[in-house]
């Protein structure tokens, strides 16, 4: 058996497996810094973080496809439907379309987090310290049940708005267009987020929140706006890794589970506390599942979470995460 995993390993296309790593690595990434804001804001979490990306996913296909909730854009042929597999016509009208969904999607999904924060966090949290968990937790199930009540259990293909074509990058090597275009705009959303958080008068005031949330008050903040806008940063962060991994992976209720638990293991290892750190851990959770599932597909999971455990076991804090001192 050794023997043979051995042999897969130095089999491996290894740049193709770092980009496509890195790919979905940068997904996990972007979702991770929802549980960075929220955390940072309120040292509260949204456990509800993955399934807010299906939500995403679902409600792009829904605005980019137009098949779902609107017959009559499908009707006047741009799209068609078979069984579950929405295609356009005119590949000319993929790109404008996806682009015109995507105010609609950030709506929807700026009105979810703000649902979040509303019907999960704010009703007991002064309650009780860990009650927002069960509560987060009690919120995705009731979400993958609504999308099950629109969208069905079966997957459904998002397609792509960049095409299925195959980029060559040697003879031997080649990956999807949509791979590319995740890993770029996903970084690009994580570095403008940082941007923000760091020199916008917003994001300046979710940070003092976050130092001191009674002093911020004092200052002018509405801290009440402060920490509703981090659950709505959060779900928007969601949605868009959700319409970018969905080409991908295709669009399952279930799809949000494994990538809300990888996102958070992200940020476990990067660091909760370090934006740029979970950049890293995410990177780096998407490269090791991508070599482990190039040696044997059934190591794709154990291995991202044997490596939250053996870090955890030797730096608790994180790679980049800042060591607390206590005192007795």
């Amino acid at each position: 058996m050794l023997a043979s995993l051995w042999s897969s390993l130095l089999g491996l296309n290894y740049l193709q497996v770092l980009i496509s790593g890195l790919a979905i690595g940068a997904v996990y990434a972007l979702v991770a810094q929802g549980y960075y804001i929220t955390y940072n804001t309120t040292t509260t979490m949204n456990f509800a973080q993955g399934d807010l990306l299906m939500m995403g996913a679902m409600v792009g296909l829904t605005a980019f496809t137009g098949a779902t909730l609107f017959p009559a854009y499908a009707s006047a042929g741009l799209t068609t439907e078979i069984a579950g597999t929405y295609t356009f016509l005119d590949p000319a009208l993929r790109l404008p379309a996806f682009l015109l969904a995507v105010p609609p999607l950030l709506l929807v999904m700026a009105g979810l987090g703000a649902l979040v924060y509303y019907l999960g966090i704010r009703p007991l949290r002064e309650f009780t310290a860990i009650g927002w968990i069960m509560s987060t937790v009690g919120i995705s199930a009731i979400l993958r049940n609504v999308a099950l009540l629109i969208w069905g259990k079966s997957g459904l293909t998002f397609p792509s708005p960049v095409g299925g074509d195959v980029v060559r990058l040697t003879s031997t090597t080649g990956v999807y267009r949509q791979e590319i275009v995740t890993l770029v705009v996903a970084l690009i959303t994580v570095g403008l987020l940082l941007v923000f958080l760091k020199r916008s008068t917003l994001g300046k005031a979710m940070n003092a929140v976050a130092f001191n949330r009674d002093a911020a008050a004092l200052m002018g903040i509405n801290v009440r706006q402060m920490v509703v806008f981090a659950y709505v940063l959060a779900a928007l962060l969601a949605g868009i890794g959700g319409v970018l991994v969905a080409p991908v992976i295709g669009t399952y209720v279930e799809m949000g589970v494994a990538i809300g638990l990888k996102a958070f293991a992200a940020a476990i290892v990067g660091g909760l506390v370090n934006p740029v750190g979970i950049l890293a851990g995410g990177l780096l959770i998407g490269i090791v599942e991508q070599v482990a599932n190039g040696i044997n597909p059934d190591l794709r999971d154990g291995s991202v979470f044997l490596l939250v455990i053996l870090l955890l076991a030797f730096r608790p804090q994180g790679l980049f995460g800042r060591a607390l001192i206590r005192k007795y």
